[in-house]
């Protein structure tokens, strides 16, 4: 009989022991010595923080995405101004083409005009040798007088003089007509030269003024795009900047997030090494309970001879009575609620905290029987304070015990537990002195319910 139940204890403790690891995940560090008690954070307090930084990540490469869609739009707008800037360039370039043509044609016609003014002057003393000429026939003709028809056929010595006479005077008419005549046309045509070459110049003179106004506009419209575009490339380099600058954050999270999972990692290093030390301590325990249930069943039977034994200093049992749910209250004769579960100083409350008058060294008693697996006993720190002194991560002396897998219950602030982990508990059993260790303002239990490691509300299960 006691060999199957010494099977029972092994095989409950063996499946206790797998399923913690997923329980203690969500509780204070577990030691059994004062140094890795007051460690700076607990498992519960890294995961959190790496699902934090997480998140940040997750926040920062969205927002580095939506600079990447922005510095595209203003990639993609410098484009379009470069674009917009080669094609006015290339006008501009036409236009200067035709300025050039334009100033050629100018320097031209007013090579044409200098030419012309050397003409005219030519022109002009032709003219005035001509109009000399003139004047001189027209010397002779007054001092000869005019000579009638009659003058000439009287005056001539024979028909052949006379008809030379006639034809001579005909010919000197004729050669008179005509000095006029081209007198009069070189006049016209010297005039014409000149009207038509300042009436070139001067359409040359506007077409070139009108060129160089689209030039300046089209200048103008240049210095536009340019501003605009050296504006967009400012924007590109700030979103790049910034980019950057998230990238740097994103880098360090992520930096401290392998950091964080290596702290995990060792964490669970911790825990699988103390459930090892659980283990053979309980083995070496179970030997020892082996040899102690020997020497009671002596004792036993010694009593039943007539000899009595003294009770022991701290009571082992307290009379509970179990809920429906099959928990009982954890600190009988205590029922006053001081703090319940939920939120609370900007964080949640995962349990109550029971704190009657004269709870000071009152027992814990364990909800329900179970299997130890976690304990701290190292914190000295028994006063009231208003901060934390770090022992258990911030619950002092604690049990934490396991109750078929799936539920565990805790109990926080002890002044000091009498259970060790591996010990098999019975409901109503006292494992620990009622005190006010790790961060607590006043004497008082911290009882905690939790289902998968999941943080329950107690009075779901227990009431005073």
């Amino acid at each position: 009989m006691y060999k199957l139940k010494y099977v029972r204890k092994t095989l409950a403790f063996l499946t206790s022991a797998a399923l913690s690891l997923g329980i203690i995940a969500s509780y204070p560090k577990i030691s059994n010595n004062a140094d890795t008690a007051e460690a700076a954070r607990t498992i519960g307090e890294i995961q959190e923080q790496r699902k934090a930084n997480a998140e940040k990540i997750a926040a920062l490469e969205e927002k580095i995405g939506g600079l990447e869609g922005e510095k595209n739009y203003e990639k993609q707008q410098a484009s379009y101004l470069e674009e917009q800037i080669d094609i006015i360039q290339e006008n501009i370039n036409l236009l200067n083409a035709e300025l050039e043509a334009i100033k050629a044609d100018i320097s031209a016609t007013e090579t044409n005009i200098v030419n012309l003014d050397a003409d005219i002057v030519n022109q002009q003393a032709a003219i005035d040798e001509s109009i000399e000429l003139f004047k001189k026939r027209l010397c002779t003709m007054y001092i000869n007088g005019n000579d009638t028809s009659a003058s000439i056929v009287l005056g001539s010595s024979s028909f052949y003089d006379m008809m030379s006479r006639v034809h001579m005077i005909n010919r000197v008419a004729e050669y008179d007509d005509k000095l006029i005549d081209d007198i009069v046309t070189e006049i016209e045509n010297l005039e014409q030269s000149k009207t038509d070459l300042e009436r070139e110049k001067l359409n040359l003179s506007m077409k070139l003024d009108e060129q160089n106004k689209r030039k300046e506009e089209k200048d103008a419209e240049i210095a536009v795009l340019n501003d605009k575009m050296q504006y967009t490339q400012y924007e590109i380099d700030r979103i790049a900047r910034e980019q950057a600058e998230l990238e740097r954050d994103k880098a360090d999270i992520e930096a401290d997030q392998a950091a964080l999972a290596a702290e995990e990692e060792a964490w669970y290093a911790e825990i699988k090494r103390q459930q090892e030390e659980a283990q053979r301590r309980w083995e070496e325990e179970q030997k020892s309970l082996q040899q102690q249930q020997q020497q009671k069943q002596q004792q036993h039977n010694n009593n039943s001879s007539g000899s009595t034994s003294s009770a022991p200093s701290q009571p082992v049992y307290v009379p509970v009575t179990p809920s429906q749910s099959g928990f009982a209250w954890p600190a009988p004769g205590f029922s006053y609620i001081t703090s319940y579960y939920g939120a609370r100083w900007e964080r949640n409350h995962n349990g109550i905290d029971i704190g009657d008058g004269g709870i000071m060294g009152g027992s814990a008693v364990a909800s329900q029987s179970g299997t130890v697996i976690a304990v701290v006993n190292s914190c000295t720190h028994n006063f009231a304070k208003n901060y934390s002194c770090d022992c258990g991560g911030g619950y002092g002396n604690y049990v934490l015990i396991s109750h078929d897998g799936t539920y565990s219950t805790i109990y926080a602030h002890l002044t000091s537990a009498w259970v060790s982990v591996g010990e098999t508990v019975s409901q109503g059993q006292a494992i620990g002195s009622i005190g006010c260790t790790g961060h607590s303002t006043g004497a008082h239990l911290h009882f905690e319910v939790r289902v998968n490691g999941i943080p329950q509300n107690p009075l779901n299960y227990v009431g005073p």
